[in-house]
Protein backbone atom coordinates (compact mmCIF):
# COMPACT_ATOMS: atom_id res chain seq x y z
CA UNK A 1 0.00 0.00 0.00
CA UNK A 2 2.83 2.40 0.85
CA UNK A 3 4.52 1.48 -2.43
CA UNK A 4 1.54 2.47 -4.20
CA UNK A 5 1.33 5.97 -3.06
CA UNK A 6 5.15 6.25 -3.18
CA UNK A 7 5.68 5.97 -6.60
CA UNK A 8 3.39 8.62 -7.87
CA UNK A 9 4.67 10.85 -5.30
CA UNK A 10 8.55 10.55 -6.35
CA UNK A 11 7.23 10.63 -9.95
CA UNK A 12 5.21 13.52 -9.10
CA UNK A 13 8.40 15.40 -7.49
CA UNK A 14 11.14 14.26 -10.46
CA UNK A 15 8.74 16.38 -12.87
CA UNK A 16 8.17 19.15 -10.36
CA UNK A 17 12.07 19.17 -9.81
CA UNK A 18 12.96 18.84 -13.97
CA UNK A 19 9.99 21.94 -14.51
CA UNK A 20 11.51 24.18 -11.75
CA UNK A 21 14.38 25.49 -13.76
CA UNK A 22 11.78 26.78 -16.45
CA UNK A 23 9.93 28.41 -14.12
CA UNK A 24 12.60 29.87 -12.32
CA UNK A 25 13.35 32.13 -15.38
CA UNK A 26 14.28 35.79 -14.99
CA UNK A 27 11.45 37.28 -16.91
CA UNK A 28 11.90 40.92 -15.74
CA UNK A 29 15.11 41.23 -18.24
CA UNK A 30 12.82 40.35 -21.32
CA UNK A 31 12.40 44.11 -22.88
CA UNK A 32 8.97 44.79 -23.70
CA UNK A 33 8.23 44.16 -19.97
CA UNK A 34 10.32 46.35 -18.39
CA UNK A 35 12.75 48.18 -20.79
CA UNK A 36 16.73 48.49 -18.93
CA UNK A 37 17.70 51.48 -18.07
CA UNK A 38 19.76 53.49 -20.41
CA UNK A 39 23.65 53.23 -19.59
CA UNK A 40 25.42 56.42 -17.86
CA UNK A 41 25.43 58.97 -20.69
CA UNK A 42 22.65 58.01 -22.10
CA UNK A 43 18.60 59.00 -22.11
CA UNK A 44 15.86 56.97 -23.37
CA UNK A 45 13.88 58.25 -26.40
CA UNK A 46 10.50 56.94 -27.35
CA UNK A 47 8.69 57.31 -30.75
CA UNK A 48 5.37 56.65 -31.64
CA UNK A 49 4.59 54.89 -35.00
CA UNK A 50 0.61 54.91 -36.26
CA UNK A 51 0.05 53.38 -39.72
CA UNK A 52 -3.52 53.43 -41.70
CA UNK A 53 -4.41 50.80 -44.81
CA UNK A 54 -7.30 50.39 -46.68
CA UNK A 55 -8.24 47.04 -46.51
CA UNK A 56 -9.33 45.24 -49.84
CA UNK A 57 -12.59 42.21 -49.10
CA UNK A 58 -10.66 39.04 -47.85
CA UNK A 59 -7.38 40.40 -47.20
CA UNK A 60 -6.61 41.53 -44.04
CA UNK A 61 -3.88 38.88 -43.35
CA UNK A 62 -1.88 39.98 -46.77
CA UNK A 63 -2.69 44.10 -45.49
CA UNK A 64 -1.43 43.12 -41.83
CA UNK A 65 2.04 41.68 -43.02
CA UNK A 66 2.71 44.53 -44.98
CA UNK A 67 1.95 46.73 -42.62
CA UNK A 68 3.85 45.63 -39.88
CA UNK A 69 6.83 45.43 -42.21
CA UNK A 70 6.39 49.09 -43.02
CA UNK A 71 6.15 49.38 -39.05
CA UNK A 72 9.53 47.71 -38.59
CA UNK A 73 11.34 48.80 -41.47
CA UNK A 74 10.25 52.28 -39.93
CA UNK A 75 11.33 51.15 -36.52
CA UNK A 76 14.86 49.95 -37.54
CA UNK A 77 15.46 53.55 -39.32
CA UNK A 78 14.71 55.38 -36.30
CA UNK A 79 18.20 55.22 -34.50
CA UNK A 80 19.49 56.19 -38.52
CA UNK A 81 17.49 59.49 -37.94
CA UNK A 82 19.03 60.33 -34.71
CA UNK A 83 22.36 59.52 -35.40
CA UNK A 84 22.42 61.87 -38.84
CA UNK A 85 20.45 64.42 -36.21
CA UNK A 86 21.18 64.55 -32.30
CA UNK A 87 23.05 61.12 -31.22
CA UNK A 88 26.60 59.98 -31.52
CA UNK A 89 25.23 56.35 -30.34
CA UNK A 90 21.86 54.90 -30.36
CA UNK A 91 20.77 51.02 -29.85
CA UNK A 92 17.15 50.12 -30.17
CA UNK A 93 15.86 48.48 -26.34
CA UNK A 94 11.84 47.72 -27.10
CA UNK A 95 9.82 47.45 -29.63
CA UNK A 96 5.75 46.94 -28.94
CA UNK A 97 2.98 46.94 -31.85
CA UNK A 98 -1.08 46.47 -31.74
CA UNK A 99 -2.57 45.72 -35.10
CA UNK A 100 -6.59 46.39 -35.20
CA UNK A 101 -9.26 46.25 -38.54
CA UNK A 102 -12.29 48.65 -38.15
CA UNK A 103 -14.93 49.69 -39.72
CA UNK A 104 -15.78 52.91 -38.12
CA UNK A 105 -16.88 55.43 -41.30
CA UNK A 106 -18.89 52.35 -43.14
CA UNK A 107 -16.33 53.54 -46.46
CA UNK A 108 -14.89 50.20 -45.66
CA UNK A 109 -12.26 48.65 -43.54
CA UNK A 110 -9.27 49.89 -42.60
CA UNK A 111 -5.86 47.97 -40.84
CA UNK A 112 -4.41 50.69 -38.21
CA UNK A 113 -1.05 49.64 -36.60
CA UNK A 114 0.64 51.47 -33.61
CA UNK A 115 3.41 50.97 -32.02
CA UNK A 116 6.07 52.28 -29.76
CA UNK A 117 10.28 52.07 -30.30
CA UNK A 118 12.20 52.89 -27.43
CA UNK A 119 16.16 53.61 -27.64
CA UNK A 120 19.28 54.37 -25.41
CA UNK A 121 20.60 57.64 -27.04
CA UNK A 122 23.65 59.43 -26.35
CA UNK A 123 23.51 62.89 -27.28
CA UNK A 124 26.32 65.12 -29.74
CA UNK A 125 28.13 66.99 -28.07
CA UNK A 126 26.14 70.34 -29.38
CA UNK A 127 22.40 68.46 -28.31
CA UNK A 128 23.98 67.84 -24.56
CA UNK A 129 25.08 71.36 -24.14
CA UNK A 130 22.01 72.39 -25.70
CA UNK A 131 19.70 70.69 -23.27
Amino acid sequence: MMTRLLIPTTLGLMLAAMALPALAQNFSNLPLRTPRQPPEGYISVQSGVSISYPVPDGDSEEQQEKALKSFYKIAASSCSTLLETIADACEISAVSSNTSVNNLDNRGARLSINGQVTMSVKLKASAAAAK
